[in-house]
């Protein structure tokens, strides 16, 4: 699994970051609420470049092994992924300083 980046937490479905793992783009995202979700499977957040560009979508999901809450990212902006979506999980960030718990890794599946 290959680190992408790092977010940190700044709110409910906020996170702000970097994807600096792509060969093809790398840039400043935030991931922020969507409102209206029109259903369970709809996602919660979106991907925003720094330019404003809507890059893909989170949801939070929940671990069927640990019962724990985690967010699954699909990156599906075409400078990004071109050959379909690229998935993620954001896990704890265990190799920078993280007092809070705050920083995240984003991990591709």
């Amino acid at each position: 699994m290959s680190n992408l980046g790092y977010v940190t937490r700044t709110g409910e479905n906020r996170y702000k970051g970097e994807l600096s793992g792509l060969l093809t783009w790398r840039g400043r995202i935030e991931l922020r609420p969507l409102s209206g979700a029109v259903s369970e499977n709809a996602p919660e957040m979106e991907i925003v470049a720094e330019n404003g560009a809507q890059i893909g979508t989170a949801r939070v999901r929940v671990s069927q092994k640990s019962g724990e809450r985690y967010v699954n990212l699909a990156l599906k902006h075409p400078q990004i992924a071109r050959g379909g979506p690229i998935f993620a999980n954001l896990g704890r960030a265990n190799d920078v300083e993280n007092e809070d718990g705050d920083v995240f890794a984003i991990i591709a599946n």
